[in-house]
């Protein structure tokens, strides 16, 4: 009777280390997911402040100005490209987890089915909670992916709303240059003297 118990012990010290075990790896895979996009994110700013053309309080020449004009829509081509790249990774990886997850809560339902009769009418979500349960690390994996590319989906999104905000910027920016180059010139060529606003009668 003491080795029973003993025996029965030992299986269920067992399985707390393996569900520990399960935890531990679901935690890992969500941290570096987390990790991962941080580096993406810290990433693309870094790339696009390469390419604002003020970064600080100086006022950008009518020159410069004129250059991110026409540098904008290859950057906003890059952006575009890297978009599709993302959205393409985001649903393959989507896929992958419908798919395994589809999978495997059949291969269970099906082995419920030959249980008992009590076990072959276990819910929809009593299969649900024993594959979460069973292949928590595999999901946790395949999850992990999802939420990775989903997130780089939106920033890349947010990216790209910024710079057309930017677009607006220049050429207001560009408008007023060419506006006080106008200006500029237009006195240069008919300078005005104090002499000038003497009205002779």
């Amino acid at each position: 009777m003491n080795e029973v118990i003993g025996t029965r012990g030992r299986a269920a010290t067992m399985a707390c280390i393996d569900d520990d075990n399960l935890l531990n790896e679901t935690e890992k895979s969500y941290q570096k997911a987390e990790e991962d996009l941080l580096k993406y994110v810290s990433l693309q700013i870094e790339r696009m402040e390469e390419h604002l053309l003020f970064g600080g309080s100086n006022v950008p020449s009518f020159y410069a100005l004129n250059k991110s004009l026409m540098d904008y829509e290859s950057v906003m081509l890059g952006l575009i490209s890297i978009h599709q790249d993302v959205r393409v990774k985001f649903d393959i990886a989507k896929a992958k987890y419908d798919d395994f997850y589809a999978t495997k809560f059949v291969e269970v339902k099906e082995s419920q089915a030959t249980l008992d009769k009590k076990s072959a009418f276990s819910s929809a979500k009593e299969i649900e909670m024993m594959v979460r349960k069973k292949y928590m690390s595999q999901l946790a994996k395949l999850r992990a992916d999802v939420i990775t590319y989903e997130n780089e989906y939106n920033t890349i999104n947010h990216i790209i709303e910024s710079w057309k905000n930017y677009q607006f910027v220049l050429s207001t920016l560009s408008k007023n240059a060419q506006a006080e180059a106008s200006a500029a010139s237009v006195a240069t060529h008919n300078p005005k003297t104090f002499d000038d606003d003497i009205v002779l009668y």
